[in-house]
C-alpha cells in the first residue's frame, strides 16, 4: 500500500513517464510507506468537461489502509500537490484525495 491513480486528460502536454514517476518519488519521499508497497498506475481520458473552462486535468487518488492519521494524509496530498505544481502549468486543473480502504474486505494476493 497505497496504491495511486493518476487519472489526467489524454491531451496533457508533458511526458507522461515523467509525471508517473515523479508522483511515484514524491510518495516514497514523504517516509509514510514502504517503497516496495507503492504501485502507481496511470489512466487517460479522451474526453472530460471541467467546470472552469480549463481543457486538462490531473486527479490523484491515494487508496490506503485505514490507520494513517489526518496529519499524514494532509503531508501526502500536499506533497503530491507540489509536485504537481511544479510538472505542469496553472491552466491544467489539478486534485489529490486520499482514500481509506477497509481491510476487512480490501483483499489481495
Amino acid at each position: 500500500m497505497p496504491h495511486i491513480i493518476i487519472e489526467h486528460s489524454d491531451s496533457l502536454k508533458i511526458s507522461l513517464s515523467d509525471l508517473t514517476n515523479s508522483i511515484h518519488q514524491s510518495t516514497i519521499e514523504t517516509g509514510l510507506f514502504d517503497e516496495k508497497t507503492i504501485k502507481t498506475r496511470r489512466i487517460a481520458f479522451s474526453e472530460s468537461i471541467i467546470g472552469d473552462g480549463r481543457q486538462d486535468f490531473v486527479h490523484i487518488q491515494v487508496h490506503l489502509l485505514t490507520g494513517r492519521t489526518q496529519q499524514q494524509k494532509q503531508l501526502l496530498s500536499e506533497k503530491i500537490l507540489s509536485t504537481l505544481q511544479k510538472l505542469l502549468p496553472e491552466t491544467v486543473s489539478l486534485s489529490v484525495h486520499p482514500y481509506d480502504l477497509d481491510p476487512t474486505i480490501y483483499r489481495k494476493n
